[in-house]
């Protein structure tokens, strides 16, 4: 069954996520001291490569320098990953979202702000901006972990939470949705998805470790989240049934959660890949990653690419309760 496969592969993976984590907490204590001692004690923002056991550590002035990458404060939306651990798993099974974020939603701090910018330039563009990329950049950062106690400072419920929940139930006035068949309806997009502050512990699932939340930087992004919602989840506006959109890698109904193939981290990717043209690398999730997802083709500009385009209707969508 898919449960004993998946417990096959856990025990299979034990020893080598313990290998794994105990390199990684020595990288960073190693990156923690580069980098205090470079800002006299201060908490920065660390980047962190798609091998988190190089021990390098790039300075802002590094950054600045990247040739590549265009201004972040073109950009209006901040692009998260957030990860949290599973109860009962041992901390190796593991649940993602992407947060996205206006800039507004930090003006009130100012530090935060600098960081993230900084952090940005040393990142790559979205591959669907016309920007030139290096290809000789080998060591390529896929995203950045923010510091814990920064995030949990930014109390501005401004962001909008993207998560699959599996078989999510709506439970409607009408019930409606209760069985979860529907397009997008095991990805809630509530009052409290859609005014989400940065420093919540709250997971679209109930079994996610809040307390233990960790916080990626992926990018910034013209594009907000309620358009990133739209285009992942377009079957909702009949843009599928009606042929002006193919199916964004799945459904993304209760009833099409598999614990392997098609699960929260699924969705994660496809939001990051397919909507945001960023990296769909994650921070060591084992093998509650597995899949790779294949975006949809579509023209745009006269040329195809490979991606969810937001619909150009908004009709029938589900509204936010």
């Amino acid at each position: 069954s898919t449960l004993a496969a998946l417990l096959l592969l856990v025990i299979l993976s034990h020893k080598s996520y313990l290998e794994t984590e105990q390199q990684q907490s020595s990288t960073n204590r190693l990156r923690s001291l580069q980098q205090q001692n470079e800002a006299g004690g201060e908490d920065r923002y660390l980047p962190y490569r798609h091998h988190p056991h190089q021990s390098s550590v790039v300075s802002v002035n590094t950054v600045l320098e990247n040739p590549w990458v265009s201004e972040p404060s073109s950009k209006d939306y901040f692009i998260f990953l957030q990860k949290f651990p599973l109860q009962n798993s041992f901390k190796m099974l593991f649940h993602t979202e992407v947060v996205v974020c206006p800039r507004q939603a930090f003006a009130k701090d100012a530090h935060f702000l600098e960081s993230l910018d900084a952090l940005v330039l040393e990142l790559p563009p979205s591959s669907f901006d016309d920007i030139m990329i290096n290809k000789k950049a080998k060591k390529q950062i896929h995203f950045a972990v923010v510091a814990k106690n920064q995030w949990s400072d930014q109390s501005d419920p401004s962001c909008v939470q993207l998560g699959y929940a599996g078989r999510y139930d709506w439970s409607s006035v009408d019930n409606a949705y209760e069985f979860c068949r529907t397009a997008c309806c095991g990805s809630p997009h509530k009052n409290e998805n859609t005014n989400y502050a940065l420093n919540s512990q709250d997971a679209v699932i109930k079994n996610a470790i809040g307390q233990e939340k960790e916080v990626y930087l992926y990018g910034v992004s013209s594009m907000s989240g309620e358009d990133a919602y739209r285009a992942v989840c377009h079957g909702h506006m009949n843009a599928v049934e009606e042929d002006e959109l193919p199916v964004c890698v799945s459904n993304w109904a209760g009833k099409d959660y598999n614990a392997l193939t098609n699960n929260c981290n699924t969705f994660t990717s496809t939001v990051l890949k397919c909507v945001y043209g960023m990296s769909d690398s994650k921070p060591d999730l084992g093998v509650s990653d597995m899949m790779k997802v294949h975006c949809p083709k579509e023209k745009t500009n006269d040329k195809v690419v490979q991606m969810c385009a937001v619909p150009k209707s908004t009709n029938n969508i589900f509204s936010p309760q």
